[in-house]
């Protein structure tokens, strides 16, 4: 072995040697550090849960969330419906509001038609025929009621039977107008109608006892048992029933 060898190899043991010591140096320089990192660590099981707990109240608030989104959607859908339903209905009744408001007012304008229609009609038929003369004897018509003179003096109750005979009834006078035409065909003289005092119910009481326009409260008629009704041109009066005096016989034609 050459000196050169022989100083190599010693160069490297003592690297060697000296790399030993080293590292026995830095393994008991970092023993010590491991041990006092590794004491002063949080086990990881401790940090988990909080977390797990933590991640779970997030994942179900956030599902209340999203329900509580949901429902609120579901809730104002419905609501627009109600509402559009609303609309509708009431666009409904305002077009049935126009529709009724104008079938009234062609009603109005119907039932005016009609009044003077009616009006013409009852014109018509309140026309005197013969313009108030007498005709066919001593029958002469105006409106719906025809009237028969009998000339002849009577006593009231004969005067009464007479028109029953004939089918007809003493004169009954319903409004002033018929009053007013009558007193014109009467001339002068005096006579019986259809209205007598009743002693038992102690009122002038016409003979069918039916409604009359007529108010025969301001005629100033006596009181008396035994009086009966007189229409002449100028009054209205009343005498003794057994009197004698021309009477007026009425027919209805309706």
């Amino acid at each position: 072995m050459t000196d050169e060898e022989i100083t190599y190899a010693t160069v490297r043991f003592l690297k060697s040697s000296s790399g030993l010591q080293n590292e026995g140096k830095s393994n008991e320089t970092q023993g010590p550090k491991k041990a006092g990192h590794k004491e002063g660590s949080v086990p990881w099981h401790l940090i988990a849960i909080p977390l797990g707990i933590l991640c779970s109240i997030l994942l179900v608030a956030l599902a209340v969330l999203v329900a509580h989104i949901f429902q609120c959607k579901q809730e104002k859908h419905e609501l627009q419906k109600t509402l559009n339903n609303i609309d509708q209905e009431y666009r409904t009744m305002k077009t049935y509001y126009y529709l009724r408001k104008e079938m009234l007012r062609n009603k109005s304008i119907e039932c005016d038609a009609l009044k003077d229609h009616l009006n013409s009609l009852e014109r018509k038929q309140n026309r005197c025929y013969g313009e108030g003369k007498h005709f066919k004897g001593h029958w002469f018509c105006c409106g719906i009621k025809c009237y028969y003179f009998i000339m002849d003096p009577k006593q009231w109750e004969k005067c009464n039977q007479t028109c029953q005979k004939f089918c007809t009834s003493l004169l009954k006078i319903d409004d002033d107008d018929e009053l007013k035409f009558l007193q014109l065909q009467t001339n002068q003289n005096n006579y019986w109608i259809g209205l007598s005092y009743n002693e038992k119910e102690r009122k002038w009481r016409r003979i069918d006892d039916g409604p009359s326009n007529l108010d025969w409260k301001i005629v100033n008629f006596s009181r008396q048992t035994g009086r009966c009704a007189l229409l002449s041109r100028r009054r209205r009066g009343d005498t003794k029933c057994e009197n004698r005096y021309p009477c007026i016989c009425e027919m209805r034609m309706d």
